[in-house]
Order: structure tokens, then C-alpha cells, then sequence
């Protein structure tokens, strides 16, 4: 986008500098009182301008640098047929190099000198009048005029389209992002490729009547990521990915293509079987959601990156900063307490020290979470190296059960389920005083549930001023899941997270 708005430019200053020469040629001429005996010469000229203004405009790019060639050596042979040498005339002779040099460079540039010189000399040498030295002085003058100046124009412009050619994907980018930034802003396009892909199965159930449909995503390369799903869809991945199998006539898969490449798929169970009318019907909604898709998909991961690089801004500041600042607080506490034999101050002091101590280690708790996230679509790993970091200090018994037998989760809803769960367990790990935490997680392609489970104190509530149970309902409700925060049997608290669950015609039929 940024190289064609360039050419434009070019193109319209180009223009102008060929209808200013033009108009100087004919202003000229009249000043002269001889513009009668050269107008044909005239109109040659602009016809000539013109249509090289024309192929430069809408032409290809490799027949553009032959413009320039082309219009010196038909310019040259002009003012070689003019028979009086008319001063008018001669001074267009300046214009094809400059407009060279402005398009292409010194080197076109020259070129066009160089044609335009052996087509005056060429033509004057085919004529029965051969021109004065005068005239060959001012066709010398005007040919290095604009030689000189095609040079000078060519070098400038170079480092010109140098910048531009570097800061040019920039330039598009912000370009496309203040159109989605519009959009967005006004409401009229949707950016949640865990809600678009949640509408794409509802709308594809209700027009063909599928009982079991999964939508794949392909972007990311393996393995396989299951964008969204409805019934029973464990084994509809093998169909996603094309794996060897006999033909099944109840399923079908429709692809969905994004811009320029395949996004994903959609693979639907329809009992009795696919007409062609259902199939028709699949396709058509498929295809009304791709670019959406991809669109919110290629959102999806510039935000993630963008979150991450800010996490980790943010646990820098905190590391560098605040930490350190509480860490030297310590060392001032400790010399109060070195030049005090008062029990009171002492008291105090060790007091100071360990509240001191407790918030350096909530903020590196804080740091891990930050800096904590999932890599190569291994959601359990991350989570169980999580839960091992925040409770090797601590008297606490953790079970875990991690079954991920299902496709792989989109990156954003894995990291969503990272951080209520890092929210969950740093509850336990804060207020619960509890001897036993359990954490579940639990993706086999019907069902997601995450579960953190502990035999503490309870009573987990919201309390003034802090936001975390908040913010885990919304990173729930951001991937289109339920959390739920009750109370445990016999003490303690169930924080549990999970998609929504098969309707009970849909568990009937699987």
C-alpha cells in the first residue's frame, strides 16, 4: 500500500513537470510571434507527453523504464524535423531525462541523455539542412539541463524511496490498523475468534442439522487446534486432518479458507447422512465465516504477543523496581534495629522485616505469574511446572490428574485457563491454610474442565477492593465457559471452570 501511494506521487509529479514543459514550450512560441509555423511540432510533443504519462500511470512496471528510453528518442527526432530549430522546441529535449531521473534514477537517466543526443545528431545528419553550432550549443544546453538536473533528481529520490521502502510496512499496518480500529469501534466486525468460532458450530447445527460438529484450526501448524465444538466431536479430529480411514457417509468435511490460505476445517456429524442441499448449505456458511476467522484468529495472536511483551515489561518494572525498593527498606529495618537496645523498637523491627519479607515474596510470586505461559500447545506441562514452583516451600500435598487427550486448545484459551488457574492456586496458597490441593484439567475434545480444589479454611468471597474471583469469571466468560466457586465437603473451597455441558439429546444420540 505504501509503495503504490509512492508511485502515485511520482506519477502525478512526473505529470506535471511534462504539462509544465509543454505550457512553457507554447508560451514561448507565442512570445516569439511563431507559434504558427512549429504548432504541429507542438502538438506532436504533447501527444507524445501524454502517452507516456498514460503507460507510466497504468502500465506494467518493466515496460515503465522503457518510458523514458522511448520518449528521448521520438523527443530527439522531433526537434531534428523541425527546420528552423526552433528555441521552443529544443528546450522539451530537457524533459525525459529529468522525468528518468525522478523515476528510476541516475542511471535511466543518462540513458535518456544519451538517446536523445543520438537522435538530434542522427536525424540533423539525415537532414538536407544540416543545424548552425548555435543550435547545436542550445540542444548541448538543454540535454545536460536536464541531465543535470534528472542526476540531482534521481540521487534525491533514491534516498527517498530508501525510507519509504523501509518504513513501508509500517505504513501498511497502520493503515490496516486503523481500519480494524474503525470497525472495531464502531461494532460492525467481531474480533473473538472464540465467539465467532462458537456462532459458526450454532449456525452450522440449526441450517443442516448436524448433531456433533467441530471446528478445526490449521494456522498453527501441528498439532491440530479445536477452535470450538458441539457433542460428541473426539472423533472427529481424525477426519480434520485427513487421516487414512474408510469413508463415512454421515460425516462431512468443509474446509474453510482464509486470505491466501487454509485456515482450518469444519467436521460434521449428521445422522441419516449428507444430500447435496446440507452440504450446499455447510459450505455457504463456511465460506460466510472464513476471512471473519481468520481475520479474529490473526488478532488473536497479535494481542497475545502483544500481552506477553507486556507481562514481561511488567515483571521487569516489578523485579528493577518495587522489589528492590523493598529489599533496601529491609536492610534499613535491620540497621534501625542494630542501633536500638529498646524491646519495643526491636519488637517492631522484626516485625517490619517479616511483613518486609512477605511482600518480596508475594511480588516474585507475582513476577512467576507474570513471566509463567504456556509453550507449544502444552497446556499440563505448564501447569504442573506452575503448581511445583509456587508449592516446593510450602507443607502442602498436591495431586494432580492432566488428561489432554483431546486436539489442542487455541493458544488463547490455554492461556486463559493458565491464569485462573495461577488465580486460583495463589488463593490457596495466600488464604486457604490447607493441607491438600487438588487440580484438574481435563480437554478430550467433548469436555473442558479445570478444577482447583483445597481442604482449607473456605469461605472464598469477593472482597472490597479486590478483583481476582472477577477476573476469573471473565476470563471464563472470554472463552465461553462457566466458573462456579462453592464451598468443599468437609472444608474448604472447589474453584471450577468448564465448557457447557452436552444437552441430554446430544448425550442420547453419542
Amino acid at each position: 500500500m505504501g509503495t503504490t501511494h509512492s508511485a502515485r506521487r511520482t506519477w502525478r509529479i512526473t505529470t506535471a513537470v511534462r504539462v509544465f514543459a509543454i505550457a512553457l514550450v507554447l508560451g514561448r512560441a507565442l512570445s516569439a510571434g511563431g507559434v504558427g509555423r512549429v504548432a504541429v511540432l507542438i502538438l506532436v510533443l504533447g501527444l507524445i507527453a501524454s502517452m507516456a504519462s498514460l503507460v507510466e500511470g497504468v502500465g506494467a512496471d518493466g515496460l515503465q523504464r522503457w518510458v523514458p528510453v522511448v520518449e528521448s528518442l521520438l523527443v530527439g527526432a522531433v526537434v531534428a524535423a523541425d527546420p528552423a530549430r526552433d528555441e521552443a522546441i529544443l528546450l522539451y529535449l530537457a524533459v525525459p531525462p529529468l522525468v528518468a531521473g525522478i523515476r528510476h534514477g541516475w542511471l535511466l537517466a543518462t540513458n535518456a541523455f544519451l538517446v536523445s543526443a543520438a537522435a538530434v545528431l542522427v536525424g540533423s545528419r539525415l537532414s538536407s539542412d544540416p543545424p548552425s553550432i548555435d543550435v547545436l550549443q542550445s540542444v548541448g544546453f538543454w540535454l545536460v539541463t536536464g541531465l543535470g538536473i534528472g542526476v540531482l533528481a534521481g540521487v534525491q529520490t533514491r534516498s527517498i524511496r530508501t525510507l519509504e521502502q523501509s518504513q513501508a510496512p509500517y505504513v501498511a499496518t497502520h493503515q490496516l490498523m486503523s481500519q480494524l480500529h474503525d470497525l472495531a469501534s464502531r461494532g460492525e466486525v467481531g474480533l473473538d475468534s472464540v465467539k465467532l468460532s462458537t456462532e459458526l458450530v450454532g449456525r452450522l447445527r440449526d441450517g443442516t442439522g448436524a448433531v456433533d460438529v467441530a471446528v478445526y484450526g490449521h494456522a498453527w501448524g501441528p498439532p491440530l487446534v479445536q477452535l470450538a465444538g458441539h457433542g460428541d466431536t473426539t472423533s472427529l479430529s481424525s477426519h480434520a486432518v485427513g487421516t487414512n480411514h474408510p469413508r463415512v457417509h454421515d460425516v462431512l468435511v468443509v474446509g474453510l479458507r482464509g486470505a491466501g490460505h487454509q485456515l482450518g476445517s469444519v467436521v460434521l456429524r449428521r445422522p441419516g447422512g449428507w444430500n447435496a442441499d446440507s452440504r450446499a448449505i455447510a459450505q455457504t456458511v463456511a465460506d460466510e465465516f472464513a476471512l471473519r476467522l481468520d481475520t479474529a484468529v490473526l488478532f488473536d495472536e497479535v494481542r497475545r504477543l502483544a500481552t506477553a511483551e507486556e507481562r514481561k515489561r511488567i515483571a521487569r518494572e516489578m523485579h528493577d523496581g518495587v522489589a528492590q525498593e523493598l529489599v533496601a527498606l529491609g536492610y534499613l529495618v535491620d540497621e534501625i534495629a542494630s542501633v536500638s537496645d529498646e524491646a519495643e523498637t526491636l519488637a517492631l523491627a522484626d516485625t517490619m522485616r517479616q511483613e518486609i519479607s512477605r511482600v518480596v515474596a508475594e511480588i516474585r510470586y507475582s513476577i512467576l505469574d507474570l513471566r509463567h505461559h504456556v509453550a507449544e500447545h502444552r497446556l499440563s506441562g505448564a501447569l504442573a511446572d506452575y503448581v511445583h514452583q509456587v508449592t516446593q516451600d510450602m507443607d502442602l500435598r498436591v495431586n494432580l490428574v492432566l488428561d489432554e487427550s483431546g486436539p489442542a486448545l487455541p493458544p488463547r484459551t490455554e492461556s486463559e485457563l493458565l491464569r485462573v488457574a495461577q488465580e486460583a492456586i495463589g488463593n490457596v496458597r495466600k488464604h486457604a491454610n490447607a493441607d491438600n490441593l487438588w487440580v484438574t484439567l481435563v480437554s478430550d475434545g467433548s469436555t473442558l474442565l479445570l478444577e482447583v480444589e483445597d481442604d482449607g479454611v473456605g469461605n472464598a468471597q469477593p472482597k472490597d477492593r479486590h478483583w481476582g474471583l472477577q477476573s476469573m469469571h471473565e476470563r471464563a466468560a472470554g472463552i465461553e465457559a462457566s466458573l462456579d466457586v462453592t464451598s468443599r465437603d468437609g472444608g474448604g473451597t472447589i474453584v471450577r471452570l468448564q465448557s457447557p455441558p452436552l444437552t441430554a439429546a446430544t448425550k442420547e444420540l453419542a
